[in-house]
């Protein structure tokens, strides 16, 4: 997987994500979703470009895990759901992921659970370093990033931004949805996030 600055212009799309593994679990394809989107604007939304956005982002975060797994996230509370819609996008976002357990994740080793603005200019600043194509990126690509990153932290309910300082809050996940992810392989996309193992 490449590094990508895709999650600049995308959502966290909790809602949506409940929806379309909904279909998903019904039998529906891609196909028949976006049309169903498109004709029922099942999501509200007013222009069909960002409706094709969110059919194609909520996809594809979705269609590596196994039904088990999507049924499980439409069944269990709103905390432990969140934390899911996380984990599906960490698992489509290289640089995001790699935040995770290297910054998000640390922190909560160490027990300091206060995240800084510099501790997102550190990494954004070491990856330039590392690759080519975060080099050449721009400062408002990186910008947008930052914020991009810290907006899904916060709707996922694993940092209170609330405050001045944004502090991480560890989630508990339901222990069934936690069994299925490391049966299934996500189990370092979930250790990111919770530092369980």
């Amino acid at each position: 997987m490449k590094y990508s600055a895709g999650l600049a212009s995308t959502s966290f799309w909790f809602i949506e994500s409940k929806k379309i593994a909904e279909l998903i679990l019904e039998g529906y394809s891609k196909k028949e979703i976006m049309e169903m989107a498109l004709t029922e604007n099942i999501f509200q939304v007013e222009r069909e470009t960002r409706i094709k956005q969110i059919v194609n982002g909520v996809y594809r975060r979705l269609n590596s895990f196994p039904k088990e797994i999507l049924e499980c996230f439409i069944n269990v509370d709103v905390n432990s759901a969140k934390v899911f819609v996380l984990i599906s996008i960490l698992n489509n976002d290289k640089l995001f992921f790699e935040f995770m357990h290297e910054v998000f994740r640390e922190h909560i080793l160490l027990g300091d659970f206060t995240l800084k603005n510099r501790d997102f200019d550190i990494f954004f600043d070491n990856k330039s370093y590392q690759s080519e194509i975060i080099e050449n990126w721009t400062d408002d690509t990186v910008a947008r990033l930052k914020r991009g990153y810290r907006n899904m932290l916060s709707e996922a309910g694993v940092l209170d931004t609330s405050k001045k300082e944004k502090v991480i809050v560890v989630p508990f996940v339901d222990l069934k949805l936690q069994q299925l992810l490391e049966d299934n392989d996500f189990g370092p996309y979930l250790f990111a996030i919770t530092c369980e193992k």
